[in-house]
């Protein structure tokens, strides 16, 4: 029987390595490549941006879902394999890996804490013990296993992050209808800032970048009205584009 599993990094870069996104995507690529599952989309999760803390650009984790039929510990060794090739001399990198159905309140609630307070190292090593969930740290101070913790923390809670991969997504340009978007991604449904889902003959103007929200478990992109050339109603992504570099670390 097919389960979900989580797998989230944070803090494997420093400036001008690559980004904690781009190790996930390739992350992600390899734990398919040795058929242990399909990977069900990346998210990117905002936490507490404080002088107190340590981090390269924006301090958010990001977190990989998985549909598998293995169990969660054929996980264990090569993610830990992986992450550990990419280490980076003072990077601090962290990795969690578990079910979905291992993410109890206690710890969503410590992954919530993350993007409103500065959190201990052990808090988080602690919080995994009695959970019996794994979590590691990979090199230098290993407080990144803090936010891969929050990361399947808030990927479970499922209402707050960014997509930065998901089936389609980058290979969507310029004008598209809403229902294009759900024909070729695997977006769940176009709605406005109001909560409006868009009918499928809308179109959005893409800007070649469409990273959907996640949103009550789903993929949701959130679109505001922008007036076209010829003054015709199109829609825009409220995520923008912050570019393509690697150091960034949430394309």
């Amino acid at each position: 029987m097919s389960s979900i599993v989580f797998v989230a990094v944070d803090d494997t870069d420093i400036k001008g390595s690559p980004g904690t996104g781009h190790i996930a995507r390739e992350l992600a690529k390899n734990l398919e490549d040795l058929k242990l599952g399909v990977s069900l989309g990346i998210t990117r999760h905002q936490l507490l941006v404080d002088s107190r803390i340590k981090y390269t650009s924006k301090n958010s984790s990001k977190c990989i879902a998985m549909k598998t039929d293995a169990t969660v510990s054929n996980f264990y060794e090569p993610s830990l394999k992986f992450v550990t090739n990419c280490l980076q001399q003072g990077a601090d990198p962290g990795l969690c890996i578990c079910r979905k159905e291992d993410v109890n309140d206690e710890i969503i609630d410590f992954g919530i804490m993350a993007t409103r307070a500065v959190l201990q190292k052990q808090d988080a090593v602690d919080l995994a013990k009695k959970n019996n969930i794994f979590l590691k740290e990979i090199g230098g101070s290993g407080d990144g296993v803090i936010g891969a913790l929050a990361g399947v923390a808030l990927r479970r809670k499922g209402d707050s992050g960014r997509f930065i991969e998901l089936k389609g997504i980058r290979d969507i340009h310029g004008l598209v209808t809403v229902g294009e978007i759900k024909q070729r991604t695997d977006i769940d449904y176009v709605q406005n800032v109001q909560g409006k889902v868009l009918d499928n003959r809308e179109i959005v103007d893409s800007k070649d970048w469409l990273r959907p929200s996640l949103f009550h478990e789903k993929a949701v992109l959130i679109v505001e009205p922008i007036n076209g050339q010829n003054g015709e109603r199109l829609w825009l992504s409220i995520e923008k584009g912050v570019g393509d570099k690697w150091t960034n670390g949430n394309k």
